[in-house]
């Protein structure tokens, strides 16, 4: 059974703690917001569009959810829960001063240091999350934000999930 590079990492994840100089009022579709985010990503490189998945958001939310309750990231698994064949990006930033589009081209940076890694294992702290996110098996996404006083954070679900051993991302 092949298991997913992501699950050996569990607590990768990105940490936002800058404030920037505006308030970014989240947008009215959300949802939207963040599969055109995905999408433009993945067309940079030729790789079919994702489309939205609400059982992943639901799931994503409820992580969220949680993840703003202990006000810390944990990837979904890192504790032994059952995968469910999702892969999983997480970011954390200041509280209402990044749009989600910002949120999500944190993890779209990825790529330059992509470019730079001779395989993408040798340096998937780097790059863990631009691979989940243009896998080229992956068909969808589901997302959720949630926030507790300091934070929001943001968990998107993917499915089936990327980051395989041995595997190109495309």
């Amino acid at each position: 059974m092949t298991h997913s590079y992501f699950k050996r990492f569990a607590t990768l994840s990105i940490i936002c703690l800058c404030i920037a100089p505006a308030h970014a009022e989240p947008p009215r579709d959300l949802a939207a917001h963040i599969l055109a985010a995905h999408n433009a990503t993945r067309a940079e490189i030729g790789v079919q569009p994702l489309r939205w998945d609400a059982r992943l958001a639901a799931d994503a939310g409820r992580w969220a959810q949680h993840l703003a309750q202990i006000n810390a990231l944990e990837h979904w698994g890192s504790h032994g829960e059952p995968s469910n064949g999702e892969g999983e990006n997480l970011w954390m930033g200041s509280r209402g001063y990044f749009s989600v589009e910002q949120m999500i081209n944190t993890w779209a940076a990825e790529k330059t240091a992509f470019r730079r890694a001779h395989r993408w294992e040798d340096d998937f702290v780097h790059v863990g999350h631009y691979t989940q996110m243009v896998w080229r098996i992956t068909t969808s996404v589901g997302c959720a934000i949630a926030s507790n006083a300091q934070f929001d954070i943001l968990v998107c679900r993917y499915s089936p999930q990327g980051n395989f051993l041995g595997q190109a991302p495309y």
